[in-house]
């Protein structure tokens, strides 16, 4: 009776017993940046100053003239916005998804632009540390399509 038992659950037991592959330590060591998903209505008549907004989500609002000075915006998606004229100066930009926005006239003085993603993103007249720009991505690229609206 304990043959017939083995026989029937070898097969079982192979399965309970094999290993099973360790995730990659690369996979497991990337933080993961997730904020609040932003909308225009939250973001009327707000004030972002040294507010903290890593990882927030800022695609496709009209942030036109928005004070974001000394806020932590680190990994934070302002993909597709218009930022034209903001202050975001002294801010902590590291990461930041800043694609095919509108920053024309921003203000970006001692803000960390370390692997800032801008490319696609009009940032004529933008005010900035030239030694901040080496370390961002895509500063000097040249927009598609115009990314600002006329007037």
């Amino acid at each position: 009776m304990i043959g017939v038992i083995a026989v029937t659950q070898v097969p079982r037991l192979s399965e309970i017993v094999a290993t099973k592959p360790e995730a990659s330590p690369a996979a497991t060591a990337m933080p993961t940046l997730s904020g609040p998903a932003y909308t225009q209505v939250m973001v009327a008549n707000r004030n972002f100053v040294s507010a903290d907004l890593r990882g927030a989500q800022f695609v496709h609002l009209d942030l036109r003239g928005k004070n974001f000075r000394y806020a932590d915006a680190a990994g934070a998606v302002f993909a597709g916005s218009l930022l034209n004229g903001v202050n975001l100066s002294h801010a902590d930009l590291r990461g930041a998804d800043l694609r095919g926005t509108c920053l024309r006239g921003a203000i970006l003085t001692n803000a960390d632009l370390s692997g800032a993603d801008f490319t696609g993103a009009d940032v004529t007249g933008a005010v900035v540390t030239p030694a901040a720009t080496a370390q961002a991505i895509g500063w000097a690229s040249i927009p598609a399509a115009s990314v600002c609206p006329e007037g």
